[in-house]
């Protein structure tokens, strides 16, 4: 797919249909990570855990389920809360995808906030090659930062990371619901100054 039309079919999804992701599939997810830029080159800083066992994202879960719960909070992140899909969140902050794959930085302290740019060129890399692939994908956020506003739940612990890493942001995948689309481009969303 052309890039211009990549960029009008990506969207984000959150109703995926029953059914694991293939090995190619996969496969082309992580070569497009491998690709994303990082940082000073160096990718040894970079970590992904790939998630596709249920009982480990819903051990995952548990935080962002029990924060859902505390409805003032919610409306400071998410707005209205009449406008906001609940319903699924509370059941599954990862919207049932098969597959989860998590990006996750060594901690560091050499180029402060570095860590935040590397991980989300790693996560929107795969998540435009998923939609290269007719794959739907969502960047995940609100299930690690609920983990760390409530560290009794956090069970990051699940994904095994080498000593010294932590995730940052996770992708979920999985083939969606319904067809991706193509959206009408638009350069007016982001307040722009040429200087």
């Amino acid at each position: 797919m052309e890039y211009s039309e990549l960029l009008r079919y990506r969207k984000s999804t959150r109703r995926f249909r029953e059914g694991q992701i293939t090995g190619e599939e996969l496969s082309a997810l992580l070569a497009a990570a491998n690709s994303a830029p990082v940082g000073s080159n160096r990718y040894g800083d970079i970590h992904l855990s790939v998630v596709q066992r249920r009982d480990i994202l819903d051990l995952l879960s548990q935080a962002a389920i029990r924060r859902w719960q505390d409805k003032d909070r919610m409306r400071e992140i998410v707005g209205d809360l009449s406008q906001a899909n609940t319903s699924r969140a509370l059941a599954d902050p990862f919207y049932a995808a098969p597959t989860v794959i998590f990006v996750s930085h060594r901690k560091q302290s050499a180029q402060p906030g570095i860590e935040f740019a590397n991980v989300a060129c790693v996560a929107m890399a795969m998540h435009l090659a998923a939609t290269d692939q007719g794959l739907g994908s969502v960047l995940m956020w609100f299930a690690l930062e609920s983990m760390r506003e409530i560290p009794a739940l956090d069970h990051t612990a699940a994904l095994k990371l080498p000593e010294g890493f932590v995730p940052l942001i996770g992708l979920a995948v999985g083939y969606p619901a319904k067809a991706l689309v193509a959206r009408e481009s638009r350069a007016d969303k982001i307040a722009t100054d040429i200087l």
